[in-house]
């Protein structure tokens, strides 16, 4: 069961503004603007996505600047076999609460925090 890239995550203090430099250098034509994130996707809103967060703070160490959203069709066994392999899973956060999808927020044996998000039907 392969994972594909579906976002990579920034926080931003202007996400705005780091929409606009990566928009420019991908050449990203399509965009998704509120008041907490703004999405950028190639044109057919394809993936991988760029999903830039609003942070209260730039990057520091306690807050991961950038990460990986990984789409799979079956989320729990792509989680379970991440979790075989070495990852930590921190939280799920089912589509109830996000209101979009459900996602398992996890780290990598060296730390680094990435999402599994649940593939959505005709996606």
């Amino acid at each position: 069961m392969p994972l594909s890239v579906r976002n990579v995550t920034f926080t931003s203090l202007d996400p705005g503004r780091l929409a606009d430099f990566w928009a420019s250098a991908l050449g990203y034509t399509e965009r998704r603007d509120s008041e907490k994130e703004v999405l950028l996707g190639p044109s057919g809103w394809g993936f991988p996505r760029f999903s830039f967060q609003r942070g209260q703070q730039g990057p520091t160490e306690e807050q991961d600047a950038i990460h990986l959203d990984l789409t799979a069709t079956d989320m729990e066994a792509a989680v379970s076999r991440l979790l075989a392999l070495g990852a930590t899973r921190l939280w799920t956060i089912p589509i109830s609460q996000s209101g979009t999808t459900t996602w398992t927020t996890m780290r990598d044996p060296d730390g680094n925090k990435f999402c599994v998000v649940q593939q959505l039907t005709g996606e």
